[in-house]
């Protein structure tokens, strides 16, 4: 897939072309069969995955989904005691999928003799709903119906809790009106690493409610959508980034190990070493206040040709970062949070990691926005946003060379990215389906 420089013709006619997409549906047509004896399989849910496309298999194993607007998908074919098959699905057009043929699982003895004692588990299985649905104002009135479908498992030696679902797991989402199918195929959470993976897939089911409980929830999916990585991502495609409308605060961080703080396991041991030592205690207590990194973000806002790139696959366009510019040598002295004062940081051989600063400023009242006129001779100092700022602000890295997106605002290869901040902390509970569209 090659990339190509969006000019400001192809910003001006995607409007347009969003608009005729809006419209356009397709329907997707095709077979599930067993591959043991390639007989056709009936019942099976065949669904796109994070969309409220779906439906099963007829007699025939035939299935059909209608209303699909283009886009990126991924197929999810799923049957109890069969492995789930999932395949990457562009849609342009009406589309045929070819035959799909699914096996059945076969169970390890270690999976049957696997018991974990109820307290443990009634633990443990609070933890997991914790993290896939979230904490959020969103997550935390989501209710897991079904919760006997949940298998986990927690190894004290290594700290790590394990899990999936043995069938899909009925979720209401109270906030936003939703019934979701959710298949968890894998899931861990490592105290060690203090890091959280998870492999799901979900269907979205509107759910049936009187007018006031349509209008809250119409009101709810609006404030859900608005600060989210798709609407910045349609965003940037409709040339609507740091404008008023609809409130993304756009710009380039620089990032550098902060060379004159150890790491951190030098310092909790000289802690540990010198505890009862006040002075010296209190010196390597302030060392571990000190950011790990030095970071800036640069004070020219960005426009959206600096950030998106066509390619010449139909419908598909390219997330692009500067990384050929070190912001943090851009002053002579920088304000660093964590530091009292200015600081001189100047290293033209030190690594940098640039990324891009996106925070949604309609959720932050506005005397705790920090603004600049871009380009503006008079800043003397990098730009430092405000707490409040940040707590609405996330940080996209490229860790590939591309990132591609579609006009759904969908990420066609998310492990190409690394998402850091508020969208990183999102869960289950605030997600909407990839085919909503706010009627604005």
């Amino acid at each position: 897939m090659v990339s190509k420089k969006v000019n400001a013709t192809f910003l001006t006619l995607f409007i347009l072309l969003v608009s005729n997409l809006t419209f356009a549906q397709f329907t997707m047509t095709g077979k599930v069969i067993n591959l043991a004896d390639n007989e056709p399989l009936e019942s099976v849910t065949v669904f796109v995955d994070k969309t409220s496309y779906g439906t099963k298999t007829d007699k025939h194993g035939d299935f059909t989904i209608r209303n699909v607007r283009p886009g990126h998908y991924e197929l999810i074919v799923s049957m109890l005691s069969f492995k789930t098959y999932k395949v990457p699905i562009s849609i342009q057009a009406d589309t045929k999928v070819p035959t799909i043929g699914i096996e059945e699982k076969t169970l390890s003895l270690n999976e049957v003799k696997i018991t974990i004692p109820r307290k443990v588990d009634s633990k443990y299985l609070n933890m997991f709903m914790r993290e896939i649905l979230g904490t959020s104002k969103f997550g935390r009135q989501c209710r897991i119906v079904n919760p006997k479908v949940i298998r986990v498992r927690y190894d004290e030696k290594e700290q790590k809790l394990t899990g999936y679902t043995s069938d899909f797991m009925i979720i209401e989402n109270k906030a936003l009106g939703y019934r979701l199918k959710y298949l968890v195929e894998d899931f861990e959470r490592n105290e060690k690493t203090e890091l959280i993976s998870y492999i799901g897939y979900a269907l979205f089911e509107p759910m049936k409610g009187n007018d006031q409980q349509q209008s809250n929830w119409h009101q709810k999916r609006l404030e859900a959508y608005a600060s989210s990585l798709q609407h910045f991502l349609r965003s940037v495609l409709g040339n609507i980034v740091n404008k008023e409308e609809p409130g993304f605060f756009v710009a380039l961080d620089s990032r550098s190990l902060n060379k004159s703080r150890p790491p951190d396991t030098l310092i909790k041991k000289k802690i540990r070493l010198y505890g009862l030592d006040k002075d010296s205690l209190l010196s390597w207590n302030r060392m571990l206040r000190q950011p790990q990194y030095i970071e800036v973000i640069d004070t020219t806002k960005l426009s959206a040709k600096q950030i998106v790139q066509l390619t010449d696959q139909k419908g598909t366009y390219s997330l692009k970062i500067n990384n050929d510019t070190n912001y943090i040598n851009k002053w002579e002295a920088i304000n660093v949070p964590g530091l009292n004062g200015r600081i001189k940081f100047r290293c033209d051989t030190c690594q940098f990691k640039n990324s891009l600063y996106v925070t949604y400023t309609k959720e932050i009242p506005k005397r705790f926005r920090k603004t600049y006129k871009s380009n503006s001779s008079r800043i003397e100092e990098s730009f430092i946003p405000s707490s409040e700022m940040n707590k609405m602000a996330s940080l996209i890295s490229i860790i590939d060379n591309d990132v591609f997106f579609d006009w759904n605002g969908v990420i066609i290869n998310p492990l190409s990215l690394k998402i850091e901040g508020y969208w990183a902390n999102l869960r289950l509970g605030d997600l909407l389906p990839i085919d909503y569209m706010p009627n604005n």
